[in-house]
């Protein structure tokens, strides 16, 4: 019994380990741009697919494996990843054409695209490369906090958003040789509290009782 607990943690801790580094391409890949280490265009261009791929060949092997904990995250970290990223955007938006804040808060999205595609950022391709680029980086920071925190409490998520609020205020003036402006740091800010607050209660709400309930999967670590 002990060997079949320590066999499914270690299995746990692989999937979540692998699915982890999956996820976090998108992140990686403008970490290494903004140090000078590497181009945004190389990792995105040889990484983006195949990561997404194997996030899903993961789901796969998760449920024919019987891995319900992992399989549970995965599942809960991609849907209401795209919902927080979504709400992040709203938020921007309500914000921007509301007449609080007086710039466009989705500029920087052509400038990804240009650094992506190489093309001018006025062009239909840079624009939607841009915006393709934003919402997987969303989703991989959604389920790289699920992989991780699972049911946390809401807050937990809110701390995550703080450090991503941080890390990207830090690389953006490197990488896109963009000035910070307090209404760009400001409307960031709020953008970013609503991802943490909509991606951590919808994983609690949806996690909590299939991890802390009466019929609860194995405490992380175990399925």
């Amino acid at each position: 019994m002990i060997g079949l607990l320590g066999r499914t943690r270690r299995r746990h801790a692989a999937l979540t380990f692998v699915a982890f580094c999956a996820a976090s391409v998108s992140g990686v890949a403008i970490l290494l741009h903004a140090a000078g280490w590497l181009p945004m265009y190389f990792l995105v261009d040889s990484l983006a697919l195949p990561s997404l791929v194997l996030l899903l060949a993961l789901g796969v092997i998760a449920r024919r494996i019987v891995a319900p904990l992992f399989f549970a995250r995965l599942v809960t970290g991609a849907w209401a990843s795209l919902a927080a990223t979504a709400a992040y955007d709203v938020v921007r938006l309500v914000l921007w054409k509301g007449g609080v804040f007086h710039f466009n808060p989705f500029m920087t999205h052509p400038i990804f695209g240009r650094l992506i595609t190489g093309l001018p950022e006025t062009t239909a391709t840079a624009i939607a490369v841009g915006w393709a680029y934003h919402v997987w980086n969303g989703f991989g920071f959604g389920v790289m906090y699920t992989l991780v925190a699972g049911a946390s409490r809401w807050w937990y998520a809110l701390v995550w958003s703080a450090f991503l609020e941080a890390a990207w205020l830090t690389a953006l003036p490197s990488t896109l040789h963009f000035k910070l402006r307090p209404e760009f740091v400001a409307l960031s800010v709020i953008g970013h509290g609503a991802y943490g607050i909509t991606l951590g209660m919808l994983s609690q709400r949806r996690l909590w009782d299939g991890e802390n309930g009466p019929n609860a999967a194995p405490a992380p670590g175990g399925d």
